[in-house]
């Protein structure tokens, strides 16, 4: 059986992703870095990712997690799980009557990846997002991580839920990050911790964008301890 997880090269081995939809597309809410895409970049270039989102948008949401449903025990332990590495989860708008369905199997199968071990990043790029997913998944002690769309960090700061913010030296227009321009940026990402922390707040820099860390190893954007998580924009 084909299986409807995606494996990312940048996580730890006992780890999984599962997504929805294709990325910059539809599902997604306003997003700032829209142009600068890393995700859809990768889908246009691995094509098998590409036509597995496309089976996962025609198929819907509801019929991704049942399948996923029935799948998760042939994954043995997990260490890490990450829901929506491409695309971005469904609105509730979009799935009309179906989202009572979507929710609860959504709830039973992070329940089911939390007891094989697994910790959770769940992200979102929007504040109603945020809290319709806050409330679909409240009780389970998972952190939904909302990705800040402030284009500064006064702004950031000024927030106060769980949230990611991503940092850029250059103009989010899509072009290229050359080496040098990512060094900048996570020079600016390092920076930008140290403001967030001096205003009594947490953060932390990706590890595994700034450095050689495996996602998963650092489990920072599913702890409710950290209020920001800064990715340095890379290519």
């Amino acid at each position: 059986m084909k299986t409807v997880f995606t494996k990312f090269s940048k996580a730890v081995p006992d780890s999984f992703g599962l997504s929805f939809s294709e990325s910059a597309g539809s599902a997604c809410d306003h997003c700032r870095v829209l142009k600068s895409c890393y995700a859809a970049k990768m889908e246009t270039r691995y094509k098998s990712l590409g036509a597995k989102l496309k089976e996962h948008e025609a198929i819907g949401p509801e019929a991704v997690l049942e399948k996923a449903g029935r799948q998760m025990p042939d994954l043995g332990r997990l260490r890490w799980a990450r829901l929506a590495v491409d695309g971005s989860l469904p609105r509730r708008k979009d799935l009309g009557p179906a989202w009572a369905g979507f929710a609860a199997r959504l709830r039973k199968l992070v329940a089911q990846a939390t007891k094989l071990g697994a910790a959770w990043h769940i992200p979102v790029e929007s504040m109603s997002k945020a809290r319709l997913y806050r409330q679909a998944l409240k009780g389970l002690g998972v952190v939904v991580r909302r990705t800040s769309q402030a284009e500064s960090l006064a702004q950031v700061i000024k927030e106060s839920d769980p949230r990611a913010w991503v940092v850029s030296t250059v103009e989010l227009n899509g072009q290229p990050i050359t080496k040098p321009k990512l060094k900048e940026n996570i020079k600016a990402a390092q920076s930008a911790a140290d403001e967030i922390r001096q205003a009594g707040q947490t953060a932390v820099v990706c590890p595994a964008v700034a450095g050689d860390s495996k996602c998963g190893k650092c489990t920072a954007c599913s702890s409710a301890a950290v209020d920001v998580i800064l990715y340095p924009l890379h290519s």
